[in-house]
């Protein structure tokens, strides 16, 4: 193995990942922030829902492949069959993006919100070609690396919206200067760690006789995309239920703007498990050289910390969460105590589902979660609406928590069925 190769020792990978999964957990956080201090409540609840759309339409980008690429640790696929994965999805999300907007929206997104929700989707487009090199980084040990470019990406992109805002008043020119500097910054950058493990042949990567193994990949993730996406629906579904609202002058102005804020936090709960990712490779590896007392070890820790540490976190956001999110947003939250609190509580089972979502991914069991989030889908459809409307922001907590206990529930017992079958 060349020098530039070699393994770097264990915390300092853990360092890296750490950090660049803190920076890409907070960079939406940041964001509102903001959007938040230097625009009017209208500019921040539009930014709000077209951040929305774009954190549910990357999934049709990323494809969930992620993870199946980290975790194919004996390289089934090459990277040229992931990269032309990766094309493919990254087309399919751009051309079904109009489509989408006219379904949700009917005729009330002016053209300004069209556009914006264009461009938030081009900028998605680019974490979803990171996510592919960040795929090979995991796959190949190198977690260090996907947290370095992860980090010095999202800081400096955070930097390039405050200050094209701050000189342009625009958040349309805003959105395009964030969707350039990360084009730049990824194929400038990051691309040039992806020749430490591979060699790109262009002509093979835009070869279309080629791309049946690309196509094995993508029917091979399309249960994970399908539960993905799905979940990510059943995720904005509160928010577009409020946009409706809001638009129907049922709800009040301003409320798409704070549950957006009160959610940040649940997502960054939701994101730990991405701080684990080197240890989801290793428990890759034990699966497959069945250590299965070792790779029991791990799990049973890895559950223990999260919930230990997910119910720290709830009792802290009842006593001081609004304190410190009015203070750092200029905003009076004192009313939302209860609903912040719930909706903490329902990231910490968040949390815990991924973690069996990821162990299943591994033990290569992914369709059978499809059922699961179809239940999840029914469940959102049927009671957030009627919660939010009756209820306000009380309502959408509630109806997330209801999900997320449909979830988490639902998996841990497809989850110790299997396990329970391999020991067998």
């Amino acid at each position: 193995m060349s020098k530039k190769n070699q393994l770097p020792d264990a915390k300092t990978i853990y360092f890296w990942n750490l950090l660049g999964n803190l920076a890409a957990s907070g960079v939406s956080v940041l964001y509102l922030l903001i959007v938040t201090r230097l625009t009017a409540t209208s500019v921040a609840d539009q930014f709000s829902l077209v951040w929305s759309i774009g954190t549910l339409w990357v999934v049709i980008g990323l494809f969930q492949v992620r993870n199946y690429h980290g975790t194919d640790v004996r390289q089934k696929h090459s990277f040229r069959a992931y990269f032309q994965a990766r094309i493919l999805t990254i087309l399919a999300m751009i051309v079904t993006l109009l489509p989408y907007l006219k379904i949700i929206g009917g005729n009330r997104y002016p053209s300004s919100v069209i556009l914006m929700a264009f461009l938030m989707i081009l900028y998605r487009a680019w974490d979803a070609v990171s996510d592919l090199f960040q795929g090979l980084f995991q796959q190949r040990e190198r977690m260090d690396i996907a947290g370095k470019t992860m980090f010095y990406r999202y800081s400096t992109s955070a930097v390039v919206l405050f200050l094209s805002l701050f000189v342009s008043k625009s958040l349309i020119t805003s959105l395009l200067a964030l969707t350039i500097w990360n084009g730049l910054f990824i194929l400038l950058y990051e691309f040039r760690f992806v020749h430490h493990f591979e060699s790109i042949n262009w002509r093979g990567v835009f070869d279309l006789r080629k791309i049946y193994e690309s196509l094995d990949i993508l029917k091979e993730c399309f249960p994970l995309f399908l539960n993905g996406f799905i979940l990510l629906y059943v995720l904005n579904e509160p928010k577009l239920i409020i946009e409706r609202g809001l638009s129907e002058e049922v709800l009040q102005t301003g409320m798409q703007r704070d549950f957006n804020i009160l959610f940040m936090p649940v997502f960054f709960m939701s994101l730990i498990i991405l701080m684990v990712r080197p240890l989801i490779t290793q428990l890759a590896f034990l699966y497959v050289d069945k250590e299965y007392d070792k790779l029991d070890s791990i799990i049973k820790k890895l559950l223990l910390y999260i919930i230990g540490g997910g119910l720290l976190v709830v009792c802290l956001a009842y006593l001081l969460g609004v304190q410190v999110l009015g203070l750092v947003f200029g905003l009076d939250l004192a009313s939302y105590q209860l609903p912040f609190t719930i909706l903490i509580l329902a990231g910490v089972l968040y949390a815990v589902a991924i973690i069996f979502e990821n162990i299943l991914t591994i033990m290569r069991k992914q369709h059978l979660l499809i059922a699961i989030y179809v239940a999840m889908l029914v469940v959102t459809l049927l009671i957030t609406k009627m919660f939010v409307y009756s209820w306000g922001m009380l309502g959408a907590s509630l109806a997330f928590l209801v999900v997320m206990i449909v979830y988490v529930f639902g998996i841990s017992i497809i989850y110790f069925r299997e396990r329970i079958k391999e020991r067998r």
